[in-house]
């Protein structure tokens, strides 16, 4: 991934559902739901933090390696763009 940064489109919103995030694009009504991980990702990615960064929360917070990490943001990342959730930039 080349993005260093991303924003959320103002068409976007986020609501959390206990353990949850539902995230939804209003204007062509495309949605994620996100467990724990994949909101996190998404917390780090929406406060302005870079995938780098990123990674490094989820090694710190979760039982996970830098390259699953890695892997697993840099998906997340590619699928809320592709489906207009997240606008990428950098």
């Amino acid at each position: 991934m080349t993005a260093t940064h991303f924003q959320v489109p103002a068409q976007v919103h986020a609501r959390r559902f206990d353990d949850e995030l539902v995230v939804l694009h209003l204007g062509v009504g495309a949605y994620f739901s996100l467990d724990p991980v994949g909101s996190t990702i998404w917390d780090q990615l929406t406060a302005g933090k870079t995938p780098e960064e990123t990674v490094a929360v989820l090694v710190a917070e979760y039982d996970v390696n830098e390259p699953t990490a890695r892997a697993d943001v840099e998906r997340l990342a590619e699928e809320l763009v592709a489906a207009g959730l997240l606008e990428a930039s950098g």
